[in-house]
Order: structure tokens, then sequence, then C-alpha cells
């Protein structure tokens, strides 16, 4: 297995997630890195460019070379960001609304990933609906 996958799976675990529900999270199709991962095979770049510029937290040296710290300095809020915070909410830093964001985006994989299997499970179900009609009218 080469580093540089190594590190993608250190990050998927990092963030809580699969290596199939990460690969979700950055628009590769299923089985980019899992298969890569057991074959011990390169990805294309445009996976790593995904994953940069998707987890911008992580070092891109880092992640490319295994050089320095694994993820960047928290950044101090942008200046085009205008998130304004209620009193109530003064003391949540910008790293914590960062994970909460990616948590919420994690989320939404699993959602869509759970739709499209209900989708394929109510196919299967309405079949065999078929399938039994047919045999109980012969």
């Amino acid at each position: 297995m080469s580093s540089v996958l190594k590190r993608i799976k250190i990050v998927a675990d990092r963030e809580g997630m699969s290596v199939s529900a990460f690969e979700a999270t950055i628009g590769a199709s299923k089985g980019v890195f899992t298969r890569a991962l057991a074959n011990g095979t390169d990805i294309q770049s445009k996976w790593l460019i995904s994953l940069v510029e998707k987890y911008p937290q992580y070092s891109s040296e880092w992640l490319l070379k295994g050089e320095g710290e694994m993820l960047k300095p928290a950044d101090i809020a942008k200046e085009d960001d205008e998130t304004y915070l209620t009193p109530e909410l003064e003391g949540i830093t910008n790293s914590v609304i960062y994970t909460l964001k990616q948590v919420v985006a994690s989320q939404n994989v699993t959602i869509k990933s759970q739709e499209k299997t209900i989708m394929s499970l109510e196919r299967l179900l309405s079949s065999l609906e078929r399938e039994l009609d047919l045999l109980k009218n012969k």
C-alpha cells in the first residue's frame, strides 16, 4: 500500500468515515480508494486535488509527501465570511463550527447512500411482488 493511500485512510478514519463514505464526500466513485488500498495501486491526481479542496484543514504536503504536520494551523475567520454569532454562541470557535459542518456533510453523504439503498430495496420488493402475483395466477 502506498504511503499516500495510508495517509488517505488516516484522514478517513479521523473524519469518522469508512473509506467508501470518504470516497463519496470527494465525488469519487465507489471503490476508487478501496480498490487502490486493496491492490496497492495508485490513484488519479484529480482525487487528491478533490480531497485537498474538500478537506483544507489537512496539509497537502503531509498528504502527498508525509512531511510536516497532518493538520494545518486553525485558520482565523476569512474576511469574506459573513457568519455572525449570537451572544450565546460567541464562545464557539471557528474550528468547532468547521467540525460541525464536516459532521453535517458526512451525515448528508450517509443519507444519500441510504436513499439509494432504499430505492434499490423498493425496486427489489416491487419485482418480488410481481413474481408472487405471477405465481398466484398460475
